[in-house]
C-alpha cells in the first residue's frame, strides 16, 4: 500500500457529466510529487497548444502533494493549474487553508476537471465518492454567502470549499479561486476558468486517515518548529503581525510599489504597517492546519469603512497594490477594498495594477472622461471610493469595468496605445509590490516565469551572500548587493527558482520551508521520507522542481511563446523617482544578457528561451 498518498485521482468531465477514479502507479507520484507538476502533466498529456482558456478542453487541476495532510507547519497548501485566460500561457496559483488536506482525507490526491456543465453546478466530494449537483440557486452569490450556505446545508464541521465567486462566473480574466473564507488562489485568473466551466464550487468533505510512513518522525517537526520560532526572524514577524508586519521594512528600503510603480516608497507607508493598524482594526488571526506561525491576520471595523473579520485581512501585497500603489494609505479603506475583492473573487494584485493603469491614464489625459463608460473623475489616485466603484464595475462588467475585466491587452487595444506605458504587467498579469527596478532577481522572474509577473517564483536578492549556508547549499556562489545584476545574481535566481519549483510541487509554504526560515534542506528530505518511506536526496528533489518549471515552459512553447515574450514594462527601465531606491532601474543593455545567461543556466535554447530536447530527456520529459 502507498504511504503518504491515496493512489487515486478524481477525473471529472462536466460536459459528459461523468466521474471516474484513476489509479496512477507509484512511479508517477515519485516523479511528479503533486501540486503544480500534477497540473502541468495533465495539460501536457491531454491538451493541444491551440486550446483556448475558456474552451471545454482546458483542464483545471486542484492538487495537494505526497506530504500534504500531516500535522506539520507549512504542509497544507494546495495548487491549482490550468491554461490562464489572463495570459494564454500556463496558469498556476496556490492557497493555504483546508482544501489540500481535505482532498487527501476524502480519498484523492488530485481533482482533475474538464468540460463544461450545461448549467451552473458544483462538485460534491466526500470520502471516496463524488457527484455533480445543481448550483443555479447560488448564481452571483458572494463568496461568504456561498460558504455559509454549504456550512448550513452540509451540517458538517469538517468540510472545505474552493469556489470562483461572482467575478469568476462573469469570466473576469483575473478572477481568483477562493478557499473557504480566508485563503485565495489569487494569480493567473483560474477563477475565470472554473466559471467558464459553469462550475461554481468544489465542496470537499473527508475524514479518512492518511497513512504516513513514520507518524512519529512527522511529529518531531512540531518540536523543532517550536524551538526555532522565537529566534527565526521573518517567521517571528509573521507570527506577530502577519505579512503586514513588513510594510515599513520594505518601504524603508524603497521596495513597496507606489504611484503605479513610479516609486518604491510612500511617505505615509507606516499607516499600512501591521504594527500600526493592528491595535485599531485587528481582530485576531487564523492559521493553516497544524501551522505554528498563524500568519493570517483578521481585521474588523464598523466605521468609517465597514468590514467583517470573516474574510481575512489584507496581506502585504494587497496593502501595497490597493494601497500605496494607488496613493491610498488609510488601512481601513484598503481592508474594505480587500474584502470586496474576496467577496467577489478578484486577484488583489492585478486589481491594484489595473486600477493604477486606469488612474494614470486619466491623470495624464491619455483617455478622457466618458459618460457611456461611466468614466469620470472618481477614478483617481488617493480616492478609495473610486477604487470601490471600480471593483464593483469590473466584477459585474459594467461600463469601463467591462473593458478592464478583459485584462491589459484588451484595455490597451480599446483605450488606445497612449495608455500602454501605464500598464504594469508581464504576460498580462499585474506586477506585484516588489520593485523590479530595485530587485533584478524579481525583474528577471517577472519576465521569464512561465506564469507571468510573480514574486514567489524564486528567492529575492538578499539571498546572494557567499557566507550564507542556505545559498551555498543550493550551489549559489558569488557576490553582489541587492541591486546587482551580475552573473552571480542570475545564477542565484535560476537555482532558487528550481528550489521554489520544488516547494510548489510539494505544496509547501515558503514562510516555513523557504531558505532561512524554520526547516533545513536535509529536513525536507526527512519530510518526504517520513511521509512516504522514500529515501530521496536533494538532487532528486531539486530535479523535481526543475521538472515542474520545464513542463510549464514546455506548455508555453507549444502555445507559441518564445524569448520575445520575456519582456518588462518600459517603466522598469526608468529610474525610480524618489525614496531610498531613487535612481535605480533595470539596466536596458544588461537585461537581455541576463536573460540569455538565465536560459543557459536553465539549459534552454538561447534564441527561443524554451527547453531543448536534451533538457527534456534529462528530466524524463521526452514524452512531451
Amino acid at each position: 500500500m502507498p504511504k503518504g498518498f491515496n493512489g487515486a485521482v478524481l477525473r471529472v468531465d462536466l460536459t459528459k457529466s461523468s466521474i471516474e477514479v484513476v489509479n496512477p502507479p507509484s512511479d508517477f507520484y515519485r516523479t511528479y510529487l503533486g501540486g503544480g507538476a500534477f497540473g502541468a502533466y495533465y495539460l501536457l498529456k491531454e491538451t493541444k497548444g491551440s486550446d483556448e482558456p475558456f474552451s471545454e478542453e482546458n483542464i483545471l487541476t486542484i492538487a495537494p502533494s505526497i506530504v500534504t495532510g500531516s500535522n506539520v507547519s507549512g504542509v497544507s497548501r494546495c495548487s491549482a493549474v490550468a491554461i490562464s485566460p489572463l495570459s494564454g500561457a500556463v496558469g498556476e496559483g496556490q492557497a493555504g487553508g483546508n482544501i489540500g488536506p481535505m482532498i487527501k482525507k476524502a480519498g484523492y490526491d488530485a481533482i482533475v476537471i474538464k468540460g463544461k456543465a450545461s448549467s451552473l453546478s458544483y462538485l460534491h466530494v466526500e470520502n471516496g465518492k463524488a457527484e455533480i449537483r445543481d448550483a443555479t440557486h447560488l448564481k452571483q452569490k458572494k463568496v461568504g454567502e456561498v460558504y455559509d450556505y454549504f456550512k448550513q446545508e452540509l451540517d458538517k464541521t469538517k468540510f472545505s470549499i474552493i469556489q470562483c465567486g461572482p467575478a469568476g462566473e462573469n469570466l473576469v480574466r483575473f478572477a481568483s479561486l477562493m478557499v473557504d473564507r480566508n485563503d485565495v488562489v489569487g494569480r493567473t485568473g483560474l477563477g475565470a476558468v472554473m466559471g467558464s466551466k459553469n462550475l461554481r464550487a468544489v465542496v470537499v468533505c473527508g475524514n479518512q486517515k492518511i497513512d504516513f510512513f513514520d507518524p512519529d518522525g512527522l511529529k518531531s517537526f512540531n518540536r523543532l518548529a517550536r524551538e526555532r520560532l522565537p529566534n527565526a526572524g521573518f517567521p517571528q514577524i509573521l507570527k506577530e503581525y502577519g505579512t503586514p508586519g513588513v510594510v515599513k521594512i520594505q518601504s524603508n528600503i524603497g521596495n513597496v510599489a507606489s504611484y503605479n510603480l513610479k516609486s518604491g516608497y510612500h511617505k505615509n507607508h507606516a499607516k499600512l504597517d501591521g504594527e500600526t493598524y493592528d491595535p485599531v482594526i485587528g481582530a485576531g488571526k487564523t492559521t493553516c492546519p497544524g501551522c505554528i506561525i498563524g500568519c493570517r491576520k483578521r481585521v474588523k471595523s464598523d466605521s468609517p469603512y465597514s468590514f467583517t473579520d470573516k474574510l481575512g485581512g489584507p496581506e502585504f501585497e494587497t496593502l501595497s497594490l490597493l494601497g500605496t500603489n494607488l496613493d491610498i494609505t488609510d488601512a481601513g479603506a484598503v481592508a474594505k477594498a480587500n474584502e470586496l475583492c474576496n467577496e467577489y473573487g478578484l486577484d488583489t494584485i492585478t486589481m491594484g495594477s489595473i486600477s493604477g493603469y486606469l488612474f494614470e491614464s486619466l491623470e495624464t489625459n491619455s483617455i478622457q472622461p466618458n459618460s457611456e463608460l461611466d468614466l469620470d473623475e472618481t477614478y483617481r489616485f488617493g480616492n478609495p471610493q473610486g477604487l470601490f466603484k471600480l471593483i464593483n464595475a469590473i466584477t459585474h462588467r459594467e461600463g469601463i469595468g467591462d473593458i478592464l475585466a478583459e485584462g491589459f491587452y484588451t484595455a490597451i487595444e480599446k483605450l488606445g496605445e497612449k495608455t500602454a506605458p501605464f500598464a504594469m504587467h508581464c504576460r498580462g498579469q499585474g506586477l506585484p509590490a516588489h520593485m523590479g527596478q530595485f530587485k533584478p532577481s524579481q525583474a528577471l522572474m517577472y519576465a521569464a516565469s512561465p506564469i507571468g509577473g510573480d514574486h514567489m517564483s524564486a528567492e529575492h536578492d538578499w539571498f546572494l551572500n557567499p557566507e550564507d549556508q542556505d545559498s551555498r547549499a543550493l550551489g549559489i556562489f558569488g557576490e553582489g548587493d541587492a541591486t546587482s545584476d551580475n552573473t552571480a545574481k542570475v545564477r542565484m535566481t535560476a537555482y532558487s527558482q528550481m528550489f521554489y519549483g520544488l516547494l510548489d510541487t510539494l505544496t509547501l509554504c515558503m514562510f516555513v520551508w523557504g531558505p532561512g526560515n524554520l526547516h533545513s534542506y536535509r529536513e525536507l528530505e526527512d519530510l518526504v521520507a517520513f511521509s512516504t518511506g522514500w529515501q530521496t536526496s536533494m538532487w532528486e528533489l531539486m530535479k523535481a522542481g526543475e521538472r515542474k518549471i520545464n513542463m510549464m515552459r514546455r506548455i508555453n512553447s507549444r502555445r507559441g511563446f518564445t524569448a520575445a515574450d520575456d519582456n518588462l514594462p518600459e517603466r522598469l527601465y526608468e529610474p525610480v523617482q524618489d525614496g531610498p531606491s531613487k535612481g535605480v532601474c533595470v539596466n536596458r543593455e544588461r537585461f537581455p544578457e541576463m536573460l540569455k545567461e538565465y536560459y543557459g543556466f536553465m539549459g534552454w535554447d538561447e534564441e527561443t528561451g524554451n527547453p531543448t530536447a536534451g533538457k527534456l530527456m534529462e528530466l524524463g520529459l521526452d514524452w512531451t
